[in-house]
């Protein structure tokens, strides 16, 4: 991952449930203790969903393996699940689409069951006239009528007998008109006075089969006919089971792969699961939850098999709108340096950009240009080394470590500024003849104040430039469209000003380019109205031009940097002015005697003032930055609402404070 060049993201979290069994509870504990890497969110109860997802990995599993079993039995599959699958599937989605496609697959069969039996029944019939005359009319087979009713049954001889006795006991009257035997196979047609629906309950009761042929009577005369019919009905019957199975068969091979990973994921799960859910009741589980680093799941996991302690582990990636996970920054060496500025307006929210790299930038220059001075400089850096440990109750606090390593680099900034501007306590160096000066922009009134301008233009901008982008991620057309304005405003209203009201040109631009220019300023104008109308309504009319007068004020306000550096620099002089006044006021009263209460007079004024000086100069640098980063900069697009993430760890060495 490239290094972040004016935002950074938090890292990204996970929202992990572990479950173990209570008895190794303490040796969990421990065990994240020792890590350090999760926060813990809470600890207790929860356990009973996972004795659900237990059922339903084992439900999936069975359905996935019976699927498998029965379309692809014999087959070898390779499977395996890339590492953005792991994070992607979920047992409630592979349940889901297997459930899915298990009801398909099953809608199927029960067709092709229903097929079958009737391919059966055929198969039967046809046996079974097959013995008889071809010739043979219908109506001596099967007839139904009011008065008389012909059928036929089939059966053993046994049952036939049983059939006979049982219409004699029941006064059942009916008439044998011919029998065909083979071996113990009997096939008998009758004649009944009576409806057919009368005796189907005996013929039912003995164990024979009906010859039903209802569906022939008006299709067919004779046997010969009826046999063609079945004959094509079995083909019809045997073609659409046979396009049912490999309907069902196509569509467990259109899924082969994915009931393959499906089973491979859910296996694992299985086997993390089932040593703890299959054997062991609810109360006998403990469920631990918080939040982790993405990278540090693994040597989590890792740690837990080292230590031999049975464990469920289930990660999900966060939900927007749903979850406020706690942040995690993590910068490069100095820029991270800056964190504990930072968050003296407030944490960054997970969801949001941490702006510490452009903050460490802006701050670090900020600081430096209104110090602007070699001696003071080395006096706050020797104080912050030597000195500020004293004044904190934890020396070794992350956040205040962080903090003196920002002033400290701060200050070398201001070094070098002063290096620059020939600098040293003012006019020091001056004072004993070392006179030098690589620049005069920080020295000369009228070019620190046009350089603090267009810093602030330039610093201003970049906060809107990150505001657009924010406007536009979140889809807020109304920001968009606001900030857009702004900019076009600026591109053209600027070079319109600089040359009708401060007859600047621009080199390189005609003069009548500049009422084209003003056109520009306009449609600038435009936007950005229709942008505070769209956030504000009505009101947006009016408001708009809150949005012009800001971006002016905000970037006057960089006028600071001029003023209070050039304030540095002059109360130096001063006090250097006042201690050589004091020095030639006493040592002209007598000639060894004012000499020296002179120059120790001089000496306590000069030290005196430049001790308050660098505090004043520690103390404005200090309070302007953050002012310039927090009110002008980061309050265009930085909320600031997160809270930082806090690992569950052993604090094995921490300074106690007692008040």
């Amino acid at each position: 991952m490239p290094p972040p060049i004016l935002v950074n993201q938090p890292v990204r979290m996970k929202y992990l449930d572990i479950v173990v069994p209570l008895w190794n509870v303490e040796d969990a504990v421990n065990a994240m203790q020792e890590s350090g890497v999760i926060h813990i969110v809470k600890k207790g109860k929860g356990v009973e969903k996972y004795k659900k997802l237990y059922r339903k990995v084992v439900e999936t599993k069975e359905i996935i393996t019976k699927i498998l079993e029965n379309y692809a039995k014999g087959r070898v599959l390779d499977a395996s699940l890339t590492r953005s699958e792991l994070e992607t599937l979920s047992i409630d989605s592979i349940h889901n689409e297997t459930v899915k496609l298990y009801r398909e697959i099953s809608l199927l069969e029960e067709q092709a069951s229903r097929l079958e039996l009737t391919s059966r029944e055929l198969r039967e019939n046809i046996n079974v006239l097959s013995m008889l005359d071809p010739s043979i009319t219908i109506d001596k087979v099967y007839y139904s009528g009011k008065l008389l009713s012909v059928f036929t049954v089939y059966g053993t001889s046994d049952q036939i007998n049983s059939f006979l006795n049982l219409c004699t006991k029941s006064s059942k009257t009916i008439y044998p008109l011919y029998r065909i035997s083979r071996e113990n196979f009997v096939i008998y047609s009758f004649a009944f006075a009576g409806e057919l629906e009368e005796i189907k309950p005996l013929i039912a009761s003995c164990g024979l089969h009906f010859l039903d042929l209802s569906e022939f009577i008006d299709k067919a005369s004779t046997i010969g006919e009826v046999l063609d019919l079945m004959n094509k009905q079995l083909n019809e019957v045997t073609s659409r089971l046979s396009g049912l199975r490999e309907k069902a068969k196509r569509i467990v091979e259109e899924n082969l792969v994915y009931l393959a990973k499906y089973l491979l994921f859910v296996e694992n799960i299985y086997n993390r699961l089932s040593g703890l859910m299959s054997s062991l009741s609810s109360k006998y589980l403990m469920l631990l939850s918080g939040w982790i680093p993405v990278d540090k799941i693994r040597d989590l996991e890792s740690l837990f098999k080292e230590r031999g302690i049975p464990f469920y582990l289930e990660a999900r990636d966060p939900v927007k709108g749903v979850d406020e996970p706690p942040t995690l920054l993590r910068n490069p060496r100095v820029i991270r340096w800056f964190e504990p500025i930072v968050k003296f307006i407030g944490a960054p929210n997970y969801w949001e950009w941490d702006p510490t790299p452009v903050i460490a930038y802006s701050f670090a220059f900020f600081y430096g240009i209104m110090l602007g001075d070699m001696g003071y400089a080395i006096a706050i850096i020797l104080s912050a080394i030597y000195l500020l440990d004293k004044f904190v109750a934890d020396p070794t606090n992350r956040d205040y470590v962080f903090f003196k390593k920002a002033i400290i680099s701060s200050s070398i900034i201001g070094f070098i500024i002063g290096f620059l501007s020939g600098s040293f306590l003012g006019d020091t160096l001056q004072l004993f003849g070392i006179t030098y000066s690589l620049t005069s922009v920080f020295t000369d009134p009228l070019q620190f104040l046009i350089l603090a301008i267009l810093i602030g233009l330039v610093h201003v901008n970049l906060s809107h430039a990150l505001t657009l982008v924010k406007a536009w991620r979140n889809r807020s057309m109304g920001d968009v469209l606001s900030e857009v304005g702004l900019f076009v405003t600026e591109a053209f209203g600027i070079p319109y000003v600089l040359y009708s009201m401060l007859n600047t040109p621009i080199p390189g631009v005609p003069s009548y380019m500049y009422t084209y220019f003003l056109y520009g300023a306009f449609a600038g104008i435009a936007i950005l109205i229709a942008g505070t109308v769209k956030n504000m309504g009505g009101l947006g009319f009016l408001m708009w031009l809150f949005g012009i007068t800001g971006l002016l004020g905000d970037v006057l306000s960089y006028s600071r940097l001029a003023g209070v550096g050039l304030a540095t620099i002059y109360l130096a002089k001063s006090f250097n002015a006042i201690a050589i006044i004091s020095y030639h006021g006493l040592s002209g009263i007598a000639p060894v005697v004012g000499v020296v209460v002179g120059g120790l007079v001089a000496l306590f004024v000069a030290v005196f003032g430049h001790i308050v000086n660098t505090a004043l100069s520690a103390l404005g640098s200090f309070i302007h930055s953050l002012r310039l980063c927090f009110v002008e900069f980061l309050s265009k697009f930085y909320e600031g609402t997160g809270y930082m993430f806090e690992p569950f760890k052993i604090v094995l060495k921490r300074k106690i404070v007692i008040e």
